[in-house]
């Protein structure tokens, strides 16, 4: 019979190195690099910003021709005729044309085997007004970044921020491999844990032969 306390080294053992800290391999983390960018929305480039919101996608030619046909009326069409990238705008709420940095108001969707797109133009502003957050309502990071540069562990989607001065478009600008901080302590975890599973493997064999 296992005694009690092979049993909790195991246990233990396990406990440790399933733990999601020490699950962790420890190596090299990658750090995201995020800068904050004033948006001109006066200036007739606004699209080379506002379509790396994750809520605009930037217009390829089915897609602006799809778009362009919802624009004067509903387009409806079977999901087997929808090109790919037309079906992806069910994803998106704008689409940017970068020529003449034109913008649509997109409801696509699908229901069963149809699909329907519906569109309005709208300009920059409209975009910029419906897709900016509050500087208190934007993640740490992206706060951080109105600062200065600013770095996270954490990807994350761009985001336009709404200021006193006007908008701000922050996103990830590059990234750098750094040390894990916890490698020492992983480490340690990992010879702890191994140990105890050695020790209690002995053990139950040990006290297997003796009984």
């Amino acid at each position: 019979m296992v005694s009690a306390r092979t049993l909790l080294a195991l246990l233990v053992g396990l406990a440790i190195l399933t733990h999601p800290i020490v699950g962790d391999a420890p190596g090299l983390d990658t750090q995201y690099t995020y800068e904050a960018t004033p948006v001109d929305l006066d200036d007739g480039e606004t699209v080379q910003s506002l379509y790396h919101l994750p809520e605009v996608a930037y217009g390829v030619a089915s897609q602006k021709t799809a778009v362009e046909q919802a624009a004067n009326d509903t387009v409806t069409r079977p999901v087997s005729d929808v090109p790919p990238e037309v079906e992806r705008l069910t994803d998106v709420r704008f689409l940017a044309d970068d020529v003449g940095d034109r913008y649509y108001r997109v409801d696509a969707r699908i229901d069963g085997d149809t699909f329907t797109l519906d569109a309005t133009a709208v300009d920059a502003r409209t975009v910029a007004a419906a897709l900016a957050v509050a500087p208190a309502d934007a993640p740490a990071v992206v706060r951080d970044a109105l600062d200065g540069n600013a770095t996270s562990s954490e990807e994350l989607p761009a985001t336009l921020v709404r200021t006193d001065g006007g908008y701000v478009l922050v996103r990830a600008t590059g990234t750098t491999q750094v040390a894990d901080p916890l490698t020492i302590p992983k480490l340690a975890l990992y010879a702890v844990g191994i140990s105890l599973l050695v020790w209690a493997a002995l053990a139950f064999y040990r006290e297997r032969s003796e009984t």
